[in-house]
C-alpha cells in the first residue's frame, strides 16, 4: 500500500478512543454465529473459547486487540484466552506493546529467576503496564506454569514495542534501550561500555519531548543534524564492536544475554530515529510501527516453531487501516506488516465496544449508527463473533471516527480483523480522585 509522509501530529492523535459507524442494521449469515460470553468476565473459562479454537489453532501469530488503553475487558479476555492456549500448548510465546529492552525481566522471571515481582513490575514493563494487575496475575500464572515444564515446554515473555514509550512525552524514556546496551557491556567489557557511554551521554538531554518546552528547555528540537549524523554514526560504531566481539561477549556472558543487547542497539536507534522524524520528510516509515514489526520478526526468529500471540492496541494490530486523507497514517503500522508478511497465518481478534465507562465516572456512548450500537443488537453483553460470519453487508470500508484534524480514520473490516470481540460497555481500570473539597 503506497502511503504519502505526513508529519508527527498525525501519527500522535492515532492514541486515541475508536468508534465505528455503520448507515443501516447488519445481518448475520448463521443465527448461531454469535459466540456468547458471560456478562461478568471475570467467570470466563478456557471452555469459552472453544467455538474459535480451529480459526486460532492454524495461526503462526495471533493478535489480540484492545481497542482502548487501560479498559479492564480486553484484560479479562487475554488472560483467560491465553491460559487455555497455553495449557494446550498452542502458543509458546506471549509479546505486548511494551518495551522489548525492558521486558528482559519479565522473560527471565516466568523462567524461575529469582528476582522479585515487585522489582519485575516497575521495571520490566513500559507505558503503565506495570500498574495493571492483569499483568501481574499473568506473570505469576506463568510463572508457575513453567515451574515444572521442561524447556521446551515453557511459555516466553517479551514487549515487542520500542523501549521507552513514544510518543507520550510525559511517559517517555527514549534512553532505556541505551542503558540495557551500557548495562550489558559493563559485564562484558567495561571500558568499552564507558568510552561509549562518555561519547553518547552528551546527546542525552536531547532525547526526549519536552512536554511544556520553554526558552530554558531542551528536547529533541535543539539537536542540529550534525548531531543527529554523529549519533547514528556511533551506533554503527557500537553495532560494528558487537558483531567483531560476539565470541568474547557470548562467552562473558550467554548467547541469550548477547543477542538481547544487541537487538537493544536497535532498538535504541528506533528511539533516536523517532524522535528525529518528527516533522522529518525523509523518513519514508513509520519508526515505532516498523520497529515493532522488527522485533516480531526477531521474536519469531528466536521462538522457531512456537507459536506467537501479541497483545497491544488496535492501531498496531489490524491488518488495515486507513483515511480519506491520503497524507494521514501515511505509513503501514504493525499489523499492516505483519498482514503482508504472513498473509492467512496472522489472525487477529479485534476489540469493539458501544459504551465506555470512563476515567471521569462520564460514561461515552456511542451514537445510533456506529458500529458498536449495530455491534449490540447481534447478541449478548459480551461475545465474539467470526467475520466471515457476518453478511456481506458488514464487510466494507467502515468509518472510524474523526481525527482531531477532521479527518476519518477508515478500515475495511474483512481486511482488517477475523474475529470480532465486542463488549457493550468496558469499565476503566483506573479513575482519578475527586480533589477533596
Amino acid at each position: 500500500m503506497k502511503r504519502t509522509y505526513q508529519p508527527f501530529y498525525f501519527v500522535f492523535s492515532l492514541i486515541v478512543l475508536y468508534s465505528c459507524a455503520s448507515p443501516k442494521e447488519m445481518k448475520i449469515v448463521q443465527k448461531n454465529a454469535v459466540i456468547a460470553l458471560p456478562d461478568d468476565l471475570t467467570e470466563l473459562s478456557g471452555d469459552d473459547f472453544s467455538p474459535i479454537m480451529e480459526s486460532l489453532e492454524s495461526a503462526k501469530i495471533i493478535g489480540v486487540t484492545e481497542c482502548v488503553h487501560e479498559m479492564a475487558e480486553p484484560f479479562y479476555f487475554r488472560n483467560a484466552l491465553i491460559k487455555r492456549l497455553v495449557t494446550e500448548q498452542k502458543i509458546g510465546a506471549i509479546a505486548i506493546e511494551s518495551g522489548f529492552s525492558e521486558s528482559r525481566l519479565c522473560y527471565d522471571f516466568i523462567l524461575g529467576k529469582d528476582i522479585s515481582l515487585d522489582s519485575v513490575m516497575n521495571n520490566g514493563f513500559s507505558c503503565m503496564f506495570e500498574t495493571i494487575d492483569a499483568n501481574r496475575e499473568l506473570l505469576l500464572w506463568l510463572r508457575n506454569y513453567n515451574s515444572n515444564k521442561s524447556p521446551e515446554e515453557q511459555v516466553h515473555f517479551y514487549g515487542f514495542d520500542v523501549p521507552g514509550c513514544p510518543p507520550n512525552p510525559f511517559l517517555e524514556d527514549a534512553y532505556a534501550g541505551f542503558d540495557y546496551v551500557f548495562d550489558y557491556l559493563n559485564e562484558v567489557n567495561p571500558l568499552m561500555s564507558k568510552q561509549f557511554q562518555e561519547k553518547i551521554d552528551v546527546y542525552r538531554k536531547y532525547l526526549k519531548i519536552e512536554p511544556n518546552p520553554t526558552e530554558e528547555t531542551v528536547d529533541y528540537q535543539d539537536l542540529d543534524s550534525a548531531g543527529w549524523e554523529n549519533l547514528e554514526h556511533l551506533l554503527k560504531e557500537l553495532e560494528t564492536e558487537f558483531i567483531a566481539n560476539k565470541m568474547e561477549f557470548v562467552h562473558a556472558s550467554s548467547e541469550l544475554d548477547y543477542q538481547w543487547a544487541f537487538r537493544s542497539v536497535s532498538n535504541a536507534r528506533a528511539n533516536v530515529n523517532f524522535l528525529r522524524s518528527i516533522g522529518n520528510s525523509d523518513y519514508t516509515y513509520d519508526v515505532r510501527d516498523c520497529g515493532q514489526f522488527e522485533n516480531v520478526q526477531w521474536i519469531q526468529k528466536k521462538e522457531g516453531k512456537k507459536r506467537l500471540l501479541l497483545f497491544a492496541h488496535s492501531v498496531h494490530l489490524m491488518k488495515e487501516i486507513h483515511s480519506d486523507n491520503p497524507a494521514v497514517l501515511a505509513h503501514p503500522m504493525c499489523g499492516e506488516y505483519l498482514g503482508e508478511e504472513y498473509g492467512d497465518d496472522y489472525v487477529v481478534i479485534g476489540n469493539f465496544y458501544r459504551k465506555l465507562d470512563w476515567l471521569d465516572g462520564d460514561p461515552l456512548e456511542l451514537e445510533e449508527g456506529a458500529l458498536g450500537v449495530d455491534l449490540s443488537k447481534l447478541g449478548s453483553k459480551n461475545y465474539l463473533i467470526n467475520v466471515d460470519d457476518l453478511s456481506e453487508d458488514w464487510k466494507k470500508e467502515w468509518f472510524i471516527r474523526n481525527l482531531n484534524s477532521g479527518d476519518e480514520l477508515l478500515t475495511d473490516l474483512d481486511k482488517s480483523v477475523d474475529i470480532i470481540y465486542f463488549n457493550d460497555t468496558q469499565t476503566t481500570l483506573f479513575r482519578y480522585e475527586e480533589d477533596e473539597k
